[in-house]
């Protein structure tokens, strides 16, 4: 058994460094949350939320009157203050605490900020709780920032995921289980054998936690929320079944999935690749316990809104934490990547923009096998020269249309694996990806045709008298290099120099347009 084992508890620990509530005030101070004062009921929550880049907090939602925050993380500004690192530093920084694994440590409930508050038996009341209507044809209520903890009961093993709440009742919820993931296979190893699964949700919390439980690791995932943050982690033991789940989250719903199966429907709901997931059968989560913090701040995530999927929550940290693997993978692979970026518009990181220092002919394509081969979501990659800026879709349209050739420069993989929603794709989870080469050959050419137009830069002190003093000592120079090296802030009376020594025949150009003094 790989039972979970916490490491030794330091001498003091700060329960409040990864809290939501703390991170949302550092946003605030940034400019980068706008606040609700007034009383929100719960259907006009969406709409608000969907129609401001910002983050927002809502001080009255609901007849409750729930603080509750939404999209948190659904920014570059906003996912590096939760870095705690400038938007340059992430990639840098993400890849350091990936090198770096951490481990999580247990504490006892009283110093467990999430146990402040303890509900169980009747006094569980999820309808209480500020589930609300997210898009148009949702099958019901959501709380859509649930993070799961369960662990295998045959291994050991603890896993850690991202999963929606659907809220059927009092005391219990759909929960979407059917995209292939390993709480699936264990949930399903548990039917099989006739058994309920412990598990537990968070909601409410740190966009790091949000980070490392959509990805699949070996080894216990617990751990992995330690390595995300940078730092040791705290944990505390539920109260009704023996899960770990964060101390300093800001809500923890325990309970179990019934051994019945995939007896209930759940959804529709919108889905992060810009459309609905359809209605299916689903696993039932009984609660058997809510804790929380008196003072809780609840969390709701903006997600599937259509097509503008760059400002769901998850956006910006999956193409952050693309961008970083594949500038890690090509540097594994020899190559010499100079920028990577993921537009956020395709969604799940479908689309990514290398540039590469080419040292062959070959390296445009090596990237582009790598990527494609390596990362799953990727569906398309656009590889460069490093004179392209990947962040502007301007420069990717030029370069696009002038190094490109459909003919020669597309490299088109058939049945890769790819994201298993992808509506596009004839079979779950396998589909087409394409590579696109808008590279010059190497080496490239440095004619006057292969260079891009800029404007001059005419500067700095006189060097020399006359042009031709300049021409004799530095070779074929351009014109406005001329004017440079002479002092000139004008130039016309360089072209009245330049005739005197055509005149003369002692001046010529070649064929990039450089003058040049003739030898005798």
């Amino acid at each position: 058994m790989l039972q979970y084992s916490p490491a030794k508890a330091p001498a003091s620990w700060d329960p409040d460094k990864f809290r939501l509530r703390r991170l949302v005030e550092r946003m605030i101070d940034i400019g980068e949350v706008e606040i609700r004062d007034e009383p929100v009921s719960l259907s006009d929550l969406s709409p608000i939320i969907e129609n401001t880049s910002k983050a927002v907090l809502f001080r009255k939602a609901g007849p409750e009157q729930h603080e509750l925050v939404a999209s948190v993380p659904a920014s570059r500004k906003r996912l590096a203050a939760s870095l705690g690192v400038p938007q340059e530093k992430m990639h840098d920084e993400y890849l350091r605490r990936i090198a770096n694994p951490q481990r999580c440590f247990e504490v006892s409930g009283k110093e467990a900020p999430v146990q402040e508050v303890v509900l169980t038996g009747d006094q569980v009341d999820l309808t209480k709780l500020p589930f609300h209507v997210q898009h148009e044809y949702d099958g019901a209520p959501y709380i859509s920032s649930g993070l799961d903890y369960c662990a295998d009961p045959l291994t050991g093993r603890s896993n850690v995921g991202a999963r929606r709440l659907m809220l059927r009742g009092k005391n219990k919820c759909g929960v979407n289980v059917t995209a292939p993931s390993d709480l699936r296979e264990i949930y399903l190893g548990c039917v099989k054998r006739g058994e309920r699964l412990p598990i537990s949700f968070t909601v409410g919390a740190h966009p790091m936690d949000l980070m490392a439980a959509t990805q699949r690791t070996a080894g216990h995932e617990l751990d992995r929320l330690a390595t995300f943050r940078g730092e040791p982690a705290a944990l505390v033991k539920c109260l009704t079944n023996d899960l770990y789940v964060p101390a300093d989250a800001e809500m923890v719903l325990e309970g179990y999935f019934d051994e019945r199966g995939y007896i209930e429907d759940e959804g529709p709901y919108g889905e992060y690749m810009g459309y609905y997931g359809p209605m299916h059968g689903d696993p039932v989560f009984h609660v058997t316990a809510i804790t929380r913090r008196r003072d809780v701040l609840h969390q709701t995530v903006k997600h599937g809104v259509g097509k503008r999927l760059g400002e769901c929550d998850m956006a910006p940290g999956r193409e952050m934490q693309t961008e970083a693997q594949i500038i890690g993978l090509l540097r594994q692979a020899g190559l010499d990547p100079a920028a990577a970026h993921v537009p956020g518009g395709p969604g799940a990181s479908s689309h990514a923009r290398v540039a590469i220092r080419k040292k062959s002919d070959g390296d445009a394509r090596a990237a582009i096998a790598i990527i494609l081969a390596n990362i799953l979501t990727v569906k398309h990659v656009y590889v460069t020269d490093e004179d392209v800026d990947v962040r502007s879709s301007a420069e990717m349209e030029w370069a696009m249309s002038s190094r490109f050739q459909a003919n020669k420069d597309i490299v088109i993989l058939e049945n890769m694996k790819t994201m298993p929603m992808d509506p596009s794709a004839p079979s779950r989870g396998i589909g087409a990806k394409a590579g696109f080469d808008l590279t010059f050959p190497y080496p490239r050419n440095t004619s006057i045709t292969g260079r891009v137009p800029q404007a001059p830069d005419i500067s700095g002190p006189a060097r020399f008298q006359t042009v031709r003093q300049a021409l004799e000592e530095n070779g074929a120079t351009h014109f406005a290099k001329i004017m440079a090296l002479v002092g000139s802030r004008d130039g016309r009376e360089i072209v009245l120099e330049i005739e005197r020594l055509r005149g003369e025949n002692l001046i010529h150009r070649d064929h990039n347009g450089d003058y040049f003094i003739k030898k005798s």
